[in-house]
């Protein structure tokens, strides 16, 4: 390696050891991310918690209310025969749905009509409502069919065990748990990169004017490149070992499966900590403080791969102009990268395309780091 690069290298790494708050972004958020998106984010819908106000106290509305609890996916924490305790539990934010099973329920099945009943759920969380209410719909369609099946064996059809229909038999590939830290954690790799890379980064350049030091700079004979390329090198090996951080923590501790090859996850990841590194660079060349450059890094680095890139909201649900957006943030690519590699164990065959959109972002990036960095004070 060129003495003069390892010079500025070096330097650059004791800037890190020395910074308690550059060691603590290092390290410590990943660590604080991936606690906080392996536990606390859960998009799972299981044990909804519903209270019933059963008028009809039957045998078939006990039977139709057992249903709910059998399924695994609610938990009826109390029973009540007045009306308004369903309301009032959904406002305390005790329950998340009640149900109200009237008077003829059971009647009404009895003499083959149609019987109804009232579900109350909670509409400000709109993705497990909607999971939710799904859920109900379904465990009263087989509750009907069942139905059904008795009142024609009843009148003589013994024969008959089901009603006709079509059973869909259904294989998931890939995340066949369908666990939501599975689809999560992978991509977190993008979101921790890319905050390191950008944020980290834009502080060297302006770290070194604010302290004075960047004068020193000038008056040696290291080239312009030599100082952009030693300066980067530290933060691309922290990214690096960030992410096999949160490699060992999600496969360890969470158990996500990494089906695909590790090295070929390391090879891509390097090529997209190109694209932060050369944002940052960008970023501290122009800014004159540090709190600048930090703002700036978080806002054009942090919230474009943790609203744009597909991470939390699909791209596909999203207007056609944000849509048009999404094409230039390159952790887009790069979280198609991690899926692929970590759910369906994708080869670089697979990921020819995002491996190319990958290299163009990283050597245009770094490319206007170079044109915007000189070796002078304005």
């Amino acid at each position: 390696m060129n003495s003069k690069i390892y010079a500025i290298m070096k330097k650059e790494m004791l800037h890190i050891i020395r910074d308690p708050r550059s060691l603590f972004m290092a390290i410590g958020m990943p660590v604080i991310f991936i606690i906080l998106f392996g536990y606390a984010i859960n998009m799972d819908i299981d044990n909804v918690k519903i209270i019933v106000c059963d008028h009809d106290k039957t045998a078939k509305s006990r039977e139709y209310v057992s249903g709910f609890v059998a399924s695994g996916y609610f938990k009826i924490i109390k029973y009540t025969d007045r009306e308004n305790d369903l309301v009032l539990s959904l406002d305390k934010g005790e329950t998340k749905a009640g149900i109200l099973i009237p008077v003829g329920f059971s009647d009404k099945l009895s003499r083959n009509k149609q019987a109804k009943i009232q579900v109350l759920v909670d509409g400000a969380d709109t993705n497990s409502t909607n999971i939710a209410v799904g859920y109900v719909r379904g465990l009263s369609f087989l509750y009907t069919a069942k139905l059904t099946v008795e009142a024609l064996n009843k009148n003589g059809m013994a024969k008959i065990r089901q009603t006709p229909g079509i059973e869909s038999n259904i294989k998931i590939f890939y995340n066949r748990e369908m666990k939501s830290r599975n689809f999560i954690i992978p991509g977190l790799i993008a979101v921790i990169m890319s905050v390191i890379m950008g944020i980290l980064t834009s502080l060297t350049i302006v770290r070194e004017k604010e302290k004075g030091t960047f004068e020193q700079l000038i008056v040696t004979p290291i080239k312009p490149y030599e100082v952009m390329i030693g300066k980067i090198i530290p933060y691309w090996v922290l990214g690096m070992f960030d992410m096999l951080l949160v490699v060992l923590v999600g496969t360890l501790v969470f158990g996500v499966p990494l089906t695909g090859n590790l090295f070929l996850l390391f090879f891509m990841t390097g090529i997209f900590a190109f694209s932060g590194l050369g944002v940052g660079l960008v970023v501290s060349t122009l800014a004159n403080t540090q709190q600048v450059a930090n703002q700036v890094a978080m806002l054009i680095s942090f919230l474009p791969v943790f609203i744009l890139s597909g991470f939390m909201f699909p791209i596909k649900s999203m207007p056609v102009l944000i849509q048009a957006v999404t094409v230039i943030v390159p952790a887009k690519y790069f979280l198609l990268v991690l899926r692929g590699v970590f759910l369906k164990g994708s080869g670089l065959f697979a990921l020819l395309f995002e491996f190319f959109v990958l290299s163009v972002f990283g050597f245009l990036f770094m490319l206007l780091a170079a044109k915007k960095f000189k070796k002078k004070l304005k």
